[in-house]
């Protein structure tokens, strides 16, 4: 009996090991590596993923977007220090009872509110040098770092920048932004704060450009063996982390002419066998794959015949299907010689590797396999 747990999400730790010994090969061996596992490590799960990084030695700090998100990893039993890159609200950091986390300044407004929180906080600051997000512009922090030297009970223990076209072939803004950089660290240095962490490299410019000056790097989706760009060489090898799998649940023999799908988009050009898959946008398989993604089974590729639906995909196996019920179905992932990466999928939509991550849906299966055996399978939101 098929059941909803009949498509699952594989996640290959030994694929994210290998990605870190590529990524620790492209960096000169003093510097540190700070893990962006943000977003539930970009729907790989967070918890097993920061679990396996720190048990096996490989980073010295985790980054997460926000303080539930570092409360998931202390959850999880992970001890790593975790750095927020985010807002996290003045009561939150007055009631958190969680060790070894590291806020972010990203705004004069925190500083104000940290200075009446009667308790010791220890920040990196966020240098706003192109990306208008979140971040400090150099001149509030000229402005305030002689504030910050004589806050007794706030500690700043590094600094930090985030590039904006790192992946951009002969970009000038790296160098622009780098500048920008250095030279709020020396504002900061000449009022007495010398942070400890120094970094500015994400998955791009950890692969392009030499992180000259600083202590850490911070990769993101290239731990999960996404290129930056789909679309563009990159100078590392990696495999990827996460795969998408589901099982042929019916076959149904139509005539020549039958309509597929919500539209009709697709029309059968013969008689045909059209098998069907339990895994829709709601489990991750993006909408605009209708008509032009791929799947394989039995190691050999099947177009996806007319619209994805929320909970289904069908695809036209032929008049002469060597297909059965129950066989193996990858929507993103490898069988065989065949394969089919998240950056494949996401040249079709136009988009990029982290998104077609990301929406993967939570509340399907999650299985992690380590030294090639099944160690652990997580069914629902929390990881």
């Amino acid at each position: 009996m098929f059941t909803h747990d009949s498509t699952v999400i594989e996640v290959s730790l030994d694929n994210l090991l290998y990605n870190v010994s590529q990524i620790r090969q492209l960096i000169p061996g003093g510097l540190k590596i700070i893990a962006v596992v943000k977003d539930n490590a970009y729907g790989c799960g967070a918890g097993p993923v920061a679990s396996i990084l720190e048990q096996t030695r490989q980073v010295t700090m985790f980054a997460v977007a926000r303080y539930d998100e570092a409360l998931q990893l202390r959850d999880a039993g992970v001890l790593l220090p975790i750095l927020i890159l985010g807002h996290t609200a003045p009561g939150t950091i007055r009631d958190s009872s969680l060790h070894d986390i590291i806020y972010t300044l990203n705004d004069i407004q925190d500083f104000h509110d940290w200075t009446i929180i009667n308790k010791n906080i220890d920040f990196f600051v966020n240098v706003d040098t192109g990306m208008t997000r979140m971040g400090m512009l150099p001149h509030e922090i000229n402005r305030l770092a002689p504030h910050l030297s004589t806050a007794g009970h706030l500690h700043c223990k590094g600094i930090y920048t985030h590039f904006t076209s790192a992946d951009y072939p002969g970009t000038e803004t790296v160098s622009q932004q780098t500048t920008r950089f250095f030279q709020t660290l020396e504002i900061l240095k000449k009022n007495g704060i010398h942070p400890e962490a120094i970094h500015f490299s994400n998955s791009a410019a950890s692969i392009r450009f030499p992180p000259e000056g600083c202590t850490h790097i911070r990769p993101g989706v290239i731990l999960y063996g996404c290129k930056p760009d789909p679309s563009q060489d990159f100078s590392i090898s990696l495999k990827p982390v996460i795969s998408l799998k589901s099982v042929v649940i019916k076959l149904k023999k139509v005539p020549r002419g039958t309509r597929v799908s919500y539209g009709g988009h697709y029309t059968t050009p013969e008689e045909t066998w059209i098998g069907v898959i339990p895994a829709g946008y709601a489990q991750g398989v993006p909408r605009y794959l209708s008509n032009k993604g791929e799947v394989i089974i039995r190691e050999k590729k099947y177009r996806i015949a007319g619209n994805v639906t929320m909970d289904y995909i069908m695809v036209d196996v032929g008049a002469n299907p060597e297909i059965c019920i129950g066989d193996e179905v990858v929507i993103t992932g490898e069988q065989g010689e065949e394969s089919i990466s998240p950056d494949q999928i996401a040249l079709l939509g136009n988009t990029i590797g982290y998104e077609v991550m990301c929406n993967l849906g939570r509340s399907v299966l999650h299985r992690y396999v380590h030294n090639g055996s099944i160690i652990r399978e997580i069914s629902g939101t929390i990881f």
